[in-house]
């Protein structure tokens, strides 16, 4: 995912990290509510069951917001592609040599010590399947293959299905320098590219197709990094009353799968909702302090690893207690998650990051090293071909 700590030269939008943060939140609310056996039915129907009250409220109205951890993913989707294309935007030339390596890095390193704590949790506390727990905790009582999905590029499995992002995510991170290029060449029309981007991705959501609804979320977040100007020149037009419609706006189209269910481009409309979302957090001072508070700092800085470390915790506390109380999970497993996030951050994520800094900077040196010596090689033969 995305870091603002990756970027060099993007302290104005250091808010982003707060928005990272809370994306994350959502996610692991949404895994705890799935605990639930009514909501993890209620997510898996069109809407047009029969449901308790409390169920129908939760799941089928705005309230769901609070807990729409696929919308977060797209959110980080289109984080990932505004904040990885900032650096690139300026007059300087991209240094992929430092890049790629760098990357790899900062993505595999942790996600990689995830499957192993995931493997250990599921020795400690087996996932045996049980009529009392939900149809989405019982999804993760199944053969796990920690070598296949530590790839990620092929799809990962149900040992840490959260990592279902990071395949797009790794995917979009190696044609980084084909979205920048691309970028680059159509920022003087990117909102209309944008629109066209989003017809994509409604087409692949008819079409229940994975590449076309999200590598193109990469893409309107890539187009939003060249706009950016474009975005504060736009911003200072409305008024504070404009913006409180904009985030309502943004809301309602992020639930739009659970709000209006019979939909069948609800994914393109939650497109739309997070590019609204982050263009607040980009140009919204409201927002932006918002993103910027203590809290949410924290939660940002962490998100990566809450992200990985969560749902082997709460499966973990589901599987041991047997149960499907969703609050009783949720007691235990949200601050758990939150500790378990701090120390693996501190003691895995924090490292790969200088790591990856090291590995980019020697990659680097020694790209240099190779093209001197290229060029060097190349001027001895153009000597040797005149005299």
């Amino acid at each position: 995912m995305g870091d603002i700590s990756e970027s060099s030269g993007t302290s104005r939008f250091t808010a982003l990290d707060g928005l990272r943060g809370l994306s994350a939140l959502v996610v692991l609310i949404h895994h705890c509510l799935l605990v639930s056996p009514l909501l993890a039915v209620a997510v898996n129907t069109d809407g047009t069951g029969t449901f308790e009250p409390w169920v129908w409220w939760v799941t089928f109205t705005p309230f769901h917001l609070f807990w729409a951890g696929h919308e977060a993913v797209y959110v980080f989707f289109i984080l990932s592609g505004f904040v990885l294309t900032l650096p690139f935007t300026g007059p300087a030339q991209p240094n992929w040599e430092a890049y790629f390596p760098r990357r790899l890095i900062r993505i595999y390193l942790p996600v990689w010590v995830s499957l192993c704590i995931a493997l250990v949790t599921v020795w400690v506390v087996p996932r045996v399947s049980s009529l009392e727990l939900s149809s989405w905790v019982n999804s993760h009582d199944e053969v796990h293959d920690p070598m296949g999905d530590a790839f990620l590029l092929g799809g990962t499995g149900a040992l840490n299905s959260p990592l279902w992002s990071l395949q797009w995510e790794m995917i979009f991170s190696l044609l980084l320098p084909l979205y920048v290029a691309a970028g680059r060449r159509f920022r003087r029309w990117w909102p209309l590219v944008a629109a066209m981007l989003v017809v994509v991705i409604a087409a692949g959501n008819i079409m229940y197709l994975a590449v076309p609804v999200y590598m193109p979320m990469f893409g309107v977040g890539v187009l939003m990094a060249w706009g950016r100007e474009d975005l504060h020149r736009w911003a200072a037009r409305l008024r504070h009353a404009q913006w409180f419609g904009l985030l309502t706006l943004a809301g309602i189209l992020l639930c739009a799968q659970w709000i209006a269910y019979q939909s069948q481009i609800y994914i393109a409309l939650a497109t739309v909702g997070g590019s609204l979302l982050v263009f607040a957090f980009v140009a919204w001072p409201p927002t932006i302090r918002l993103g910027n508070s203590p809290v949410l700092r924290w939660l940002g800085g962490r998100s990566f690893s809450l992200y990985l470390i969560h749902e082997p915790v709460v499966l973990a506390i589901t599987f041991g207690m047997k149960s499907s109380d969703v609050l009783l999970v949720a007691v235990f497993g949200i601050p758990v998650s939150l500790l378990a996030a701090e120390l693996f951050f501190r003691l895995v994520e924090q490292p790969s990051q200088k790591l990856a800094i090291s590995g980019g900077k020697l990659s680097e040196s020694m790209g240099r090293r190779v093209k001197s010596l290229v060029w060097r090689g190349f001027r001895q033969r153009l000597r040797q071909s005149v005299s």
